[in-house]
């Protein structure tokens, strides 16, 4: 070979020799970056990093010494064996591992619960995957410490579900605990019900403070929970109201006997000693229900029945009670419907002279036809609007509404006899009641005379100084105020001689039994009393010349009632008033031409 080849090849050996020294160095410093940034990642972390082939732990970060508290990955291989039982979840490690090498599954995860060193008990979740190790295969494992985090996440939940006051579950539980126990459609699974209210417990909280009343609760509560069987859960649905079940078929009897002497037991507490009454409503599946939805109703409705007797009452809900229970809440949401659709109108009774037959004026009164029923009792829808607060909207606009009425005839006829308009207690009381007739009577420019205002009696008993300084600024304005159904609550002489009254109206069922001796003794002392303050005297319910007589005989003033005219129409009213106008038209002509 020439002495020049053979040097170029030894160069060009000499020249790959370092290229693949140099490769071999390249790949080294790139293995050793690859190290390091793993052993940055791993070693820094908050969660654990283990590498293992099955056997051994071939690799553990700091984390991981940090979770199990025990000497894992410093310097020697450490066998699993060796480890405390449940460290890693021996047998589901070594299942994950053998399916991740096998290539069954990519990634497996699973939770375990895991005593480790100092007897903690921690709650792991793992998450495996395989990797190359050494050039072998071999399993990575992220170990994740959930115990504080599952801790926070049960404690929001019983946050969620349970009373912070008494501890006990709460209503969310109350329909998880009825689903459950309602389920079957054959009813082949019992649950009894029992929802109790603790009687009249805001009056307790104004007289004996929250404080107190916090400690009773608490009390109460406990009292109930001890008197319970073992399967009856007790809960607190909120305010003084609580909810008992019982899984337990035939066991209705037992509890309701349980109950009642619980409530019959003094409630001790820091304060003295106290005795609370309870109404209870009891239902049971599947006798008075179907479903939770409609046990929770039945039971309900038996507690707003038990309500009813005085004491501590227990009553088996019977369906009667649900239906009146929703009917109540249709008529309710129907009255709504009907204010804003101005269903509710008004008719006007006459109010005639006792002695001369002539007209005096009117009494508006309420009526209500409700679309798909037909008219429903004011009694009825009155009580409704009362409870629900919607009395003060409803009386309102009646007002306005009569008000209008009134400059209506005013504008045809010329004149108006007074119209009384009825106020309720809550209307009358409320703070805006005076702005409202002020702005009602300068919008239909009505004369105040025109107007009358009739109150309860019952009303005036209930708020004395409130009623009477309400009735002054009202008498200022020029508008007179009657007191209805006068007789049948507790009036007294002190009473009607500090209200700034025009008109007493005695109670149709002082009335009715004239002309009894007895009710004529009653109705003539009432006028005289009337007449010794100045009142005139209406009386009402007069279905019989009899009772007009002697009405009229006690000293009655107007009488009102089914013997002179039903409820009138806003047409057949005027008509009245048109025939009145033209007989005293007639009646001065004639006076004219005797003259």
């Amino acid at each position: 070979m020439a002495p020049n080849l053979c040097a170029a090849v030894l160069l060009l050996a000499g020249v790959g020799i370092l290229y693949g020294l140099s490769t071999l160095e390249g790949g080294l410093r790139e293995a050793g970056k690859l190290a390091a940034r793993f052993q940055l990642l791993t070693e820094h972390s908050v969660q654990g990093v283990v590498v293992t082939d099955g056997k051994r732990i071939l690799y553990a970060n700091p984390a991981v010494r940090a979770i199990y508290g025990l000497p894992l990955g410093q310097g020697n291989f450490t066998v699993i064996a060796d480890l405390p039982p449940d460290i890693f979840s021996d047998e589901q490690l070594l299942r994950q591992h053998r399916l991740l090498q096998e290539g069954k599954v990519d990634i497996a995860s699973w939770e375990a619960r895991c005593e480790v060193a100092g007897g903690r008990e921690l709650e792991l979740r793992f998450e495996a995957w395989r990797v190359e190790w050494d050039g072998a295969g071999a399993t990575q494992i992220l170990i994740t410490d959930d115990t504080e985090r599952n801790a926070s996440a049960r404690a929001l939940v019983h946050q969620a579900t349970h009373d912070k006051l008494t501890g006990l579950p709460n209503r969310t539980v109350l329909i998880q605990r009825l689903k459950e126990y309602c389920y079957l459609a054959d009813g082949s699974l019992h649950c009894t019900l029992v929802v109790l209210n603790i009687d009249r417990f805001k009056l307790f909280n104004q007289s004996q403070g929250h404080v107190t009343g916090d400690h009773v609760l608490k009390a109460f509560a406990a009292k109930l929970k001890e008197a319970l069987g073992a399967r009856a859960e007790l809960m607190r649905l909120g305010g003084d109201e609580f909810a008992i079940v019982d899984p337990d078929e035939g066991n209705a009897d037992d509890i309701a006997a349980r109950l009642h002497n619980a409530c019959l037991q003094a409630i001790k507490v820091p304060a003295g000693e106290y005795f609370i009454d309870a109404s209870m409503g009891m239902a049971v599946f599947p006798d008075n229900a179907g479903n939770a939805e409609a046990l929770l109703r039945a039971a309900n409705a038996a507690m707003y029945q038990a309500k009813r007797t005085p004491g501590t009452s227990l009553v088996m809900a019977e369906q009667r009670f649900e239906q009146m229970s929703s009917k109540s809440l249709d008529n309710e949401q129907a009255l709504r419907k009907g204010i804003r659709n101005h269903e509710i109108y008004l008719d006007y009774q006459p109010k005639i002279d006792a002695v001369t037959g002539r007209l005096l004026g009117f009494e508006a009164l309420a009526r209500w036809l409700r679309p798909g029923v037909g008219t429903v009792s004011p009694v009825e829808f009155i009580a409704i609007a009362e409870r629900t607060g919607l009395i003060t909207e409803l009386g309102g606009m009646l007002l306005e509404q009569g008000c209008r009425q009134i400059a209506a005839w005013w504008a045809d006829l010329g004149d108006c006899v007074p119209v009384a308009v009825n106020v309720s207690p809550m209307q009358l009381l409320n703070r805006g009641f005076l702005e409202l007739v002020e702005r009602i009577l300068a919008d239909t420019g009505i004369p105040p005379r025109c107007l009358t205002l009739e109150i309860t009696e019952s009303a005036a008993v209930d708020n004395l100084d409130d009623t009477r300084l309400q009735l002054q600024r009202l008498s200022a304005l020029g508008i007179d105020v009657a007191m209805d159904d006068f007789g049948t609550g507790f009036s007294s002489l002190s009473m009607l001689r500090q209200l700034p009254l025009s008109t007493v109206k005695i109670d149709r069922g002082l009335i009715d039994p004239l002309p009894a001796p007895d009710a004529v003794a009653v109705v003539k002392a009432i006028c005289q009393l009337a007449a010794a303050l100045d009142l005139q005297v209406v009386a009402e319910g007069i279905e019989t010349l009899e009772q007009a007589v002697s009405a009229r005989d006690c000293g009655c003033h107007a009488l009102q009632g089914f013997f002179y005219a039903r409820p009138l129409t806003v047409a057949d009213a005027g008509e009245w008033m048109r025939r009145e106008q033209a007989e005293a038209a007639a009646g001065n002509a004639a006076g004219v031409l005797a003259d």
